[in-house]
């Protein structure tokens, strides 16, 4: 494959959407220094501003406390009637997600039980998912924690921030009502949000698969509901909820019963019971695109964020720990075209407990960060994404040809990003690219993101896949598997740059002359 680049082509700003902000799991985990410290970690590498967890007002985070809810006080009378609402644990989370530099995307969730209809729980961690006993005190709640958070930040802090209501509304394990109660809860918290200080800025729906925005819009258009942003979320295949078919169901009922007889982990159970590789194929290349542009024609001049995407949305699949992910996070990012005011991947952490807490580094969990704290090939691809030059040349794009590539410029510097992005978990073919630029550099280098490069899983591997790794193992794999500038040969002949790599399949490169 030959490519050639004109510096003299016009050239567009750099998409650097991606940088607003990073998912991670739920508001408790970030009581944890680990965590805090993989948050701090991807602001002050990759430059993320804003992080958005999932159950800020879950039961754990103690908000709304009743007497009954301690088994001790069972017998006294009228325990349910002794209550407390208390935000000093939202205080501390939002404090620690501050002190890492970033802000938050507050993703209004779940429901605390002392206000809670029904007794649904959702996901590993509990969340009770359903609506409110009565909107009215709903109402009332919500307003004691936006006051609570304008005393504690001030309004000029806390008007920097985004209020998101809810998450997934059309999923039944996210929440037990219809598309009607979403809108009547939206409507509800977003009044109360706004009757305490006008400027915040709300929106939702916080779908799945770019659902519900044409009626969400109606909805509140029809009955004069604030709505400052709308919201959602695309993955390929969108998974469970949205593409379940029998041969997957008997997947993963095989799966169980031979985790049974053959006395598999977990872990080992929730990869052949959920990682399907046949189907990746069949999905289309360039699909998160076509989504995002889809959902821009249908909200128009609203600001629009994706505030959550990744490769798949499977947990304990192996491409999250793979270069896989980072082709496809590379991919994904290229293909942006200035339209999008936030495309937040999910997530930074893989200390992530929506399923099972997994004990092994690597378990194919959605984060960027690994449990020990090892920067994933998806996170050195952000990484090389935080580098761009601020001009991208308008070259061809989203050709999803087997190899893809874009140029940006920066005065006399010019850097070539080739991503060889591919569905098929199981190719592996092998791409020469030679490159020709009009400019006569003095130095090139390139960086990689390929099979002996960035990639930890090879390295954990090599030590034996040990279940915990020691510190100084961490460390060692760090160092081993850090992006690197190496030399690239060049030559140059009456004004023209020449050089050459080889990539394979769901390699990422990024060559920067000078």
């Amino acid at each position: 494959m030959r490519i050639s680049i004109d510096r003299n082509l016009p050239a567009i700003p750099t998409d650097f959407s991606w940088q607003l902000g990073l998912g991670n799991d739920h508001a408790y985990q970030l009581h944890r220094t680990d965590v805090c410290a993989h948050i701090k970690l991807a602001h002050e590498e990759l430059g993320i501003k804003y992080i958005r967890c999932h159950g800020v007002l879950d039961d754990d985070m103690l908000t709304y406390q009743r007497m009954g809810d301690c088994r001790m006080f069972a017998a006294v009378p009228f325990k349910n009637k002794i209550e407390e609402i208390n935000f000093r644990q939202v205080g501390h989370v939002y404090d620690n997600l501050l002190q890492c530099g970033v802000k938050p995307f507050v993703e209004i969730s779940f429901m605390p039980s002392a206000l809670a209809k029904g007794r649904k729980l959702g996901l590993r961690y509990n969340p009770n998912i359903t609506m409110p006993k009565s909107l009215t005190a709903w109402g009332e709640y919500i307003q004691k924690l936006i006051r609570f958070l304008l005393g504690r930040y001030g309004s000029e802090e806390v008007e920097s921030w985004y209020f998101e209501i809810w998450n997934e509304p059309d999923l039944s394990c996210f929440f037990a009502g219809s598309q009607k109660d979403y809108f009547k809860l939206y409507e509800a918290t977003v009044r109360a949000i706004k009757e305490v200080d006008p400027n915040l800025r709300v929106g939702g729906p916080s779908t799945s698969a770019c659902l519900w925005l044409e009626e969400f819009l109606a909805y509140c258009k029809e009955r004069d509901v604030p709505c400052d942003f709308v919201s959602t979320h695309h993955y390929p295949g969108d998974a469970f909820g949205n593409f379940i078919s029998l041969r997957n169901v008997k997947q993963m009922f095989g799966a169980a019963m031979d985790a049974v007889q053959n006395h598999r982990t977990l872990s080992e159970a929730m990869t052949k019971m959920f990682f399907l590789p046949e189907d990746f194929i069949r999905w289309d290349k360039g699909t998160l695109a076509k989504m995002d542009d889809e959902a821009k024609a249908k909200v128009g001049d609203k600001p629009l964020f994706i505030t959550e995407w990744n490769s798949m949305a499977v947990f304990g699949s192996p491409v999250h720990d793979e270069k896989y992910s980072a082709a496809f996070a590379v991919k994904s990012c290229m293909d942006l075209s200035n339209t999008l005011a936030g495309y937040m991947f999910w997530c930074c952490s893989d200390v992530f407990e929506e399923q099972f807490m997994l004990p092994q580094p690597f378990v194919g969990s959605f984060g960027i960060v690994s449990n020990d704290g090892i920067p994933k090939p998806n996170f050195w691809g952000f990484k090389l994404l935080s580098q761009l030059y601020p001009k991208r040349l308008k070259l061809p794009m989203r050709t999803n040809e087997p190899v893809e590539y874009a140029a940006f410029v920066d005065g006399d510097k010019t850097q070539i990003l080739i991503f060889a992005q591919d569905q098929d978990y199981h190719k592996n073919e092998t791409h020469g690219i030679t490159i020709e630029v009009n400019c006569e550099a003095k130095k090139a280098t390139v960086q990689r993101i390929d099979d002996t490069h960035c990639n930890p899983k090879a390295e954990w591997i090599k030590l034996g896949s040990p279940d915990h790794l020691t510190r100084a193992q961490v460390e060692q794999i760090k160092e081993k598997t850090r992006l690197q500038a190496e030399p690239l040969p060049f030559t140059t002949d009456r004004g023209v740059t020449k050089l050459s790599v080889r990539l394979h399949t769901n390699d990422v490169v990024l060559i920067t002359l000078t």
